[in-house]
């Protein structure tokens, strides 16, 4: 089973029309082996919002509106994992050093060592640096 990073997420999303390797990775990848965290979810979203913050005195905002929307239809295909007590447990250990990699992965990290998952990203060096669950990058 495998947990995507926003990274990776927000790179599909954005190849939508593209024949890259990550996509057809992820396309010949059976649905039901693929999971996003709550946390890709919450930092999809708040970058779709802080566009539409950016241009709210803008006539842009018609557009950025109809992207949130999309993101938020987009997000909705994937299985999404929850945060959960088991997961703040595990990210409760990590030490202060880990936590300044950035704490959403971290928390991402947990969420994949709770459930056993591989975290699926191009950010290789940093989930490696949490070494909390094992990593891949689909992007090579």
């Amino acid at each position: 089973m495998y947990i995507l990073d926003t990274n990776i997420v927000s790179n599909f999303l954005r190849d939508r029309s593209s024949t890259s390797r990550l996509r057809q990775r992820i396309l010949d990848t059976s649905p039901e082996q693929l999971f996003i965290t709550v946390i890709t979810v919450e930092e999809i979203l708040r970058g779709a919002l802080n566009q539409i913050n950016q241009v709210r005195r803008n006539t842009e905002v018609v557009n950025a509106y109809a992207r949130f929307s999309a993101l938020v239809n987009a997000v909705n295909e994937f299985q999404i994992l929850p945060y959960t007590e088991e997961a703040q447990q595990i990210f409760g250990t990590l030490p202060p050093g880990i936590l300044r990699v950035g704490r959403q992965d971290c928390r991402i990290a947990a969420i994949a060592k709770s459930r056993g998952f591989v975290i699926v990203t191009a950010n290789v060096t940093d989930f490696e640096a949490i070494g909390l669950a094992p990593v891949e990058d689909w992007t090579l």
